[in-house]
């Protein structure tokens, strides 16, 4: 396994999406919006996929750590994606072609789906900024330093450019990294019977 990451456009979104699924398996957002444990992992990729390869891989900040051949199939173990500052990945004609097919997807979960959504859009900052629309590594990589080299390269590039980072977080679990990583909480929202949204800030250093 090469630990030094890469980016990857369009043709990596099935990839990335499996890598993903695996890895937000447990993330109270996504068990929000997918609650059936059985169907989940099917369900996070048939999601993720689209996503990725339409809204954010086309934009070329989505950084991959590839696995090795025998153990993982060739799919990477980790992803990062990025939209970079002043990229709308949400508007125009390619999001919505997106809708039919996310809308399949959701079922009777799209009013939950797009409350969060409209949560996520509202609490970005007026300013530019580099946005990490998903962060993951593969559960049998974690804990081994993988998160925070594939976002490096992006920190790295806001530092150089005197640019806010944003993102945001429905796993806890995750907000330590995110602080050792200089991400400072923003502000939060709360979704009754389902996750806090919290989203995290890092000023350029």
């Amino acid at each position: 396994m090469s630990s030094v990451p890469r980016t990857t456009g369009p043709e990596g979104a099935a990839a990335i999406a499996r890598l993903l699924a695996r890895a937000f398996v447990d993330d109270p957002g996504w068990i929000y919006l997918f609650p059936d444990e059985r169907t989940r992992i099917a369900r996070l990729e048939r999601t993720l996929a689209p996503i990725v390869r339409t809204l954010y891989a086309r934009l070329g900040d989505t950084w991959v750590i590839d696995g090795d051949r025998d153990g993982d199939g060739g799919d990477p173990v980790g992803a990062a994606v990025w939209a970079p500052a002043g990229a709308d990945p949400v508007g125009g004609v390619a999001a919505l072609a997106l809708g039919p097919r996310l809308s399949w997807v959701m079922g009777r979960r799209l009013p939950r789906a797009l409350r969060l959504l409209r949560a996520m859009a509202g609490g970005h900052p007026d300013e530019p900024h580099a946005y990490l629309a998903m962060l993951g590594v593969d559960p049998s990589r974690q804990g081994r330093g993988l998160g925070a080299r594939l976002i490096a390269p992006m920190l790295a590039r806001c530092d150089d450019q005197g640019t806010l980072a944003w993102l945001e977080s429905t796993n806890p679990g995750n907000h330590a990294f995110y602080r050792r990583m200089g991400f400072e909480v923003a502000r939060q929202r709360s979704f009754p019977g389902g996750p806090t949204l919290t989203f995290f800030a890092r000023r350029p250093r």
